[in-house]
């Protein structure tokens, strides 16, 4: 099989991924969150708050009580929002799909043809089992 046979293959996987429910449901839960300002505005400042964060500890410096507090309480409020735990259902459920596809990718290369862990670690149904 040539590199280009494999790259096409490649490229029909991620066609049939983008065809899937699972980034289906994520694209339409993006659109439904970038419409809620209030939501969308939270995950902004709290990804900006983390990145701050980092940003001090890997420049040596301490933070604060303060900040860390603030962290907390927009993990709190992330945490009671409908919206963006629907987000993360929805993420997760994707992020499943493609671990289901490293994984089976992964058997096939080591040449492996059973799951060691059963069905259950890479989100069932290959039929490799």
């Amino acid at each position: 099989m040539t590199t280009e046979d494999i790259i096409k293959m490649a490229y029909d996987l991620g066609n049939a991924i983008a065809q899937s429910k699972e980034v289906d449901a994520l694209r339409e839960m993006q659109i439904k969150l970038s419409g809620d300002a209030d939501s969308y505005g939270l995950i902004m400042r709290y990804q900006e708050a983390q990145t701050q964060m980092e940003n001090k500890l890997q420049d040596g410096m301490n933070v604060t009580a303060a900040e860390e507090n603030n962290i907390e309480m927009m993990e709190e409020e992330i945490n009671n929002n409908p919206m963006i735990q629907e987000l993360i259902k929805v993420q997760e459920k994707f992020d499943n799909l493609m671990q289901g596809v490293y994984f089976a990718m992964n058997q096939a290369i080591s040449g492996s043809d059973s799951c060691s862990s059963g069905c259950d670690s890479c989100g069932g149904g290959c039929g490799v089992m």
